[in-house]
């Protein structure tokens, strides 16, 4: 059956919906006035908004004519009418949606895209939702096709991807298995997402204390028989975050607790698990932040555990929401530009020997114009096909797109990952 888009963006009015439209107008895989380019088109449930996106366009990009910007297909859907989203879905390849909090909005376009074999990507970082949708709707997927992948944004995908370079490489030179992974973000300068920080809030005034309790497992994007057997081999301690302050040897690094290191260690063990333990069936993954020196790690120590508590009382929570963004808003265009990440890696193989090392970085805000750029790749790469494997359901950036994802990424630099063996020198 004929599709009239190879990717619909849902969301297109939200402050990162819009940069993500931005993109694909200027990507040559995607230029609507380029030859044999994917056809594409915004979506939302308020037109009057979407093409007001489109006036945002010809201010933002003057090197595309206006008439060519005017001729981008507008889809109008409201996630509260099922027929609505269902006929949306069932008009293309992939849909790309970036409307949050994902437990208000995103339900209603996952079952469609599962019931429909249309495949899917998000920015979500909600990681009780991710589970419930793959409860819910991973055997239909299945059965349709659709090939559905969560937390498309910067630090997953970077994390997944650095991960699946180095235990490609300790395979390679080392014939070995990878017993190991530390990656630790020397740079994250960006600024605060309201749509993810709302996803945040949501999560916290919803989630049970047992709720919380399951999320801290490591292995809690696995199944149950996975979280038992990696319990009983003492692998859930061993990969739970620490909020002590580690000097990392090989990295020549002071690290401590990174934010971001549950739900990303998450998704890497979600792919390790959706792989078959290809990593190694006693795999351990450390995720920390190492920017700046030891006092630094000390005050990220402090601030992310008073951040923790604040977060988890109603009152403090009120407090937090008046000092973040709001759905929808971010920082100044020129402020994004400014800001980048990076972040070391090391990998060991089967008998704990240091046997490959890594390095990445990425220019720009890495919460809206890298991660913009990355969701965009994630879409493009799924309505081409360009599947690591025969896969269907729900999936990771690493287990469904593989090393493909990461040569995007380095071929458009968008994310630069630099992969070097033991035998190589030492990181700079």
């Amino acid at each position: 059956m004929t599709k009239d888009f190879d990717i619909i963006l849902f969301g297109a009015t939200g402050f990162t919906g819009q940069i993500v439209a931005r993109f694909l107008l200027q990507d040559a895989e995607s230029a609507v006035d380029g030859p044999n380019a994917l056809k594409w088109a915004i979506a939302g449930r308020n037109a009057k908004k979407l093409e007001d996106v489109k006036r945002t366009l010809k201010q933002k990009v003057p090197s595309v004519s206006a008439s060519i910007i005017d001729s981008i297909p507008v889809v109008v859907a409201d996630v509260k009418n099922e027929q609505q989203v269902v006929d949306m879905v069932k008009r293309t390849k992939v849909l790309m949606t970036l409307a949050g909090p994902y437990a208000f909005y995103g339900e209603p376009i996952v079952k469609a895209c599962a019931e429909n074999g249309v495949h899917y990507c998000d920015l979500t970082g909600e990681l009780l939702w991710i589970d419930k949708m793959w409860g819910k709707y991973n055997d239909v997927a299945k059965k349709t096709g659709a090939v559905l992948i969560h937390s498309c944004g910067v630090t997953a995908v970077a994390s997944d991807m650095a991960v699946a370079l180095l235990a490609d490489s300790v395979r390679k030179n080392k014939q070995s298995e990878t017993s190991a992974v530390t990656l630790c973000y020397t740079q994250m300068k960006g600024g605060l997402s309201g749509g993810a920080m709302a996803g945040v809030f949501n999560m916290m005034e919803t989630a049970s204390m047992d709720d919380l309790n399951k999320m801290n497992d490591p292995f809690f994007l696995t199944d149950a028989k996975t979280i038992e057997r990696k319990n009983k081999a003492g692998l859930t301690k061993l990969n739970t975050g620490s909020f002590g302050i580690k000097k990392e040897k090989d990295l020549k690094l002071w690290s401590s607790y990174f934010l971001y290191g549950g739900a990303n260690s998450a998704t890497v063990h979600r792919t390790n698990f959706l792989l078959n333990d290809a990593y190694s069936d006693k795999f351990v993954y450390r995720e920390r932040s190492a920017i700046g020196g030891f006092f630094s790690q000390i005050g990220n120590t402090i601030g992310t555990s008073f951040g923790g508590m604040f977060l988890f009382f109603k009152w403090t929570r009120a407090l937090i929401k008046l000092s973040t963004p709001k759905p929808g808003e971010g920082p100044p265009e020129e402020e994004m530009k400014k800001n980048e990440f990076s972040a070391k890696a090391a990998a060991y193989d089967a008998n704990g020997k240091l046997a490959a090392r890594l390095t990445m970085a990425g220019k720009g805000d890495p919460g809206y114009i890298v991660t913009s750029y990355i969701v965009m790749e994630c879409a493009i790469a799924l309505a081409k096909g360009e599947f690591a494997a025969p896969c269907a359901g729900f999936q990771t950036p690493a287990s469904a797109l593989g090393l493909n994802l990461a040569k995007r990424l380095n071929d458009k630099k968008i994310v630069a990952f630099d992969v070097k063996t033991s035998r190589d020198p030492p990181l700079e």
